[in-house]
């Protein structure tokens, strides 16, 4: 328990995030316990970790500051919220196959560790009719099948998804972009509740006070990309946190199901965007068994079949960074220059200078004009 508390520890230390943390992990000796950095200096921590003086500093001083972790486990007692550690047994099993899963993710409700027949749904906020008749077609079949549906409870897909899960008796995970104390939108409160009730479960990597920022979402939507076997997108337009999404999963090596729509609504273009990369065109809740049954009976658990996806988007060649030029000034630019090559979100906050809140916050409206990416490795790169 102290370990899983040390990992704790350091999430909420700003500037230190999954990156670190995973070199920290790999780094450490097999005799040394994560608890035992509270007895290290910055030097002993620059040594044993390869780390800069900037980042051992940080950390330094955040695992001498004891008032933030007592708070944050007051607050998990008091409300009843339960949390997992990367490494751990109880830590998702799908979610641990990618490269720098969230150190720390807390949940309320059921979330088990060997859940892997999950599959996102997810689409647009303006998601209309058009969607809602696709998911009330789809999801009760998929949970029939056994599937989990994961969606990241916003308004208009994700939350189709998630009401008719519910009205069809399985189970769904939302994934929020907020604090489990500050669930976000609030006006979900009745369906979050709901999803409790019925065997469900709320899940976040964010501190339990943390309250929604636009900052927060590639780090949500990368993780509901990575708790899923699969991913369907049913209503996405160009530049969209649900387009972002698939494309997590996509660079993660899980299937991507897009469902296309009329040609003249832009809530089509991220889905047909999607097929052109070669998520699979679905007009049928069977395009989704075909693929999905098919990889859990070949791979099981999957961490074979993931590597050999990954590996195939490793050889995609890239265009030449040479060749491209800064498409914006100021900060922003600053930003895209220090992303030539693929860079932390530690590493590039320490480069650029600006604080964690700052720098998230900046990188999303980046990423969704396509100025810059995540890549399988939630490293940040040029778009």
């Amino acid at each position: 328990m102290k370990n899983k508390q040390t990992l704790l520890h350091l999430s909420l230390i700003d500037g230190i995030g999954p990156v670190t943390i995973k070199k920290l992990l790999q780094e450490k000796p097999s005799n040394f316990e994560l608890s035992d950095l509270y007895t290290l200096t910055t030097a002993d921590i620059m040594q044993q970790f390869g780390v800069s003086q900037k980042v051992a500093q940080k950390m330094y001083s955040g695992l001498q500051d004891a008032a933030k972790l007592n708070r944050e486990l007051e607050l998990l007692e008091k409300h009843q919220i339960d949390f997992t550690a990367a490494g751990f047994e109880d830590y998702p099993s799908l979610l641990a196959e990618i490269y720098a899963p969230p150190p720390v993710l807390y949940f309320k409700g059921n979330l088990t560790s060997d859940d892997t027949k999950t599959i996102a749904v997810i689409g647009s906020r303006k998601a209309h009719r058009y969607a809602e008749q696709i998911i009330t077609q789809f999801v009760p079949q998929l949970v029939n099948q056994g599937w989990t549906i994961v969606s990241g409870g916003a308004i208009g897909a994700d939350s189709m998804a998630h009401r008719q899960t519910v009205k069809s008796g399985g189970k769904t995970v939302v994934v929020l972009g907020s604090g489990l104390l500050n669930p976000y939108p609030a006006s979900n409160k009745r369906l979050f509740d709901s999803i409790l009730q019925t065997g469900g479960a709320l899940v976040s990597s964010f501190p339990i006070e943390t309250h929604a920022k636009p900052g927060n979402f590639p780090a949500r939507n990368r993780i509901i990309a990575g708790l899923s076997r699969g991913c369907l997108v049913v209503q996405a337009a160009q530049k969209s946190g649900a387009r972002i999404t698939a494309q997590f999963a996509l660079e993660q090596g899980r299937e991507v199901f897009a469902v296309p729509g009329p040609i003249d609504d832009e809530l089509s273009l991220g889905c047909h965007g999607l097929i052109q990369q070669g998520a699979k065109l679905t007009g049928l809740v069977e395009d989704i068994f075909a693929e999905l049954d098919s990889n859990i009976a070949s791979t099981g658990a999957g961490p074979a079949f993931v590597q050999q996806k990954i590996t195939q988007i490793r050889k995609k060649p890239s265009p030449p960074k040479e060749a491209q030029k800064p498409p914006l000034g100021g900060i922003g630019g600053q930003v895209w220059q220090a992303c030539q090559e693929a860079i932390s979100v530690d590493d590039l906050g320490h480069k650029v200078g600006l604080e964690p809140h700052q720098l998230h916050a900046l990188l999303f409206e980046l990423q969704l004009d396509g100025h810059i990416k995540q890549n399988y490795a939630g490293l940040w790169e040029r778009g």
